[in-house]
């Protein structure tokens, strides 16, 4: 519930109404505060507009059905319209303006309104289907770039990062030491190749370079000798 109310103060920032809070929490599969200005901003500019249109025409259409058949079976706002009842017959009333008791009576409409909703189902279908295309393809964006920044920090080869599944199960971090170990596996299996052909070299460190005063110093050391038991200088300061 947190999460919702955290999304309606975004939504209400950005000027959008506050209903459409779960399902911005449903597309975008929002469980933190983490980047939820940018999954307003691309509902917003991306969603919003196609669904407040397809919700008008879908008000509209279905204003427009329960006009013919009010009007078909003699209501007005529900009630029966005195006078204009058929001799020996009963109006028939309608129980409530909810949607589902209109799709009830699609077949007491006529056929231009009945062929009119069953395109506006199909074009509101069609929109869901799209919303979760784009819903996914946000979604994976993101997880990929989150993904690759920590690939990045492992040092792995550039071309293992095809083998990250960013929609499994098993955390990208989990996937990530997968390949560490495999990779260190790799490497020590190669050097141990190496050594059983006698062609491993382990690195030895070069000595560095030396003045010729530490040269003879190491030398008086390693001898015993020194400017105090009669050898003579050098004359090297």
């Amino acid at each position: 519930m947190e999460i919702l109310v955290a999304i309606k103060k975004a939504l209400k920032k950005a000027g959008i109404p506050e209903k459409y809070a779960a399902k911005v929490k449903a597309l975008f599969n929002v469980e933190s505060e983490e980047n939820l200005e940018n999954y307003v901003s691309l509902f917003k500019d991306n969603i919003l507009p196609d669904l407040e249109a397809s919700e008008q025409n879908n008000q509209n259409v279905i204003n427009n059905a329960i006009a013919e058949y009010e009007k078909k079976h003699g209501l007005k706002d529900g009630k029966p319209i005195e006078g204009k009842g058929k001799k020996g017959k009963k109006n028939k009333t309608v129980v409530d303006d909810d949607d589902d008791d209109v799709d009830d009576d699609l077949d007491d409409l006529p056929p231009a309104f009945k062929k009119m909703l069953q395109a506006q189902q199909k074009q509101i279908q069609t929109l869901t289907d799209n919303i979760s295309t784009l819903t996914k393809t946000v979604s994976d964006s993101g997880k990929n770039a989150s993904a690759k920044a920590l690939f990045d920090t492992a040092k792995l080869p550039e071309k293992w990062f095809k083998r990250i599944d960013v929609n499994s199960e098993t955390s990208v971090e989990d996937q990530i030491k997968e390949l560490q170990e495999e990779y260190k596996e790799i490497r020590q299996s190669a050097i141990s190749d190496e050594v059983d052909a006698g062609n491993y070299r382990p690195y030895v460190a070069q000595p560095k370079d030396r003045t010729e005063k530490e040269w003879l110093e190491i030398m008086n050391k390693d001898e015993g000798t020194g400017d105090s038991n009669g050898v003579a200088s050098l004359g090297i300061d």
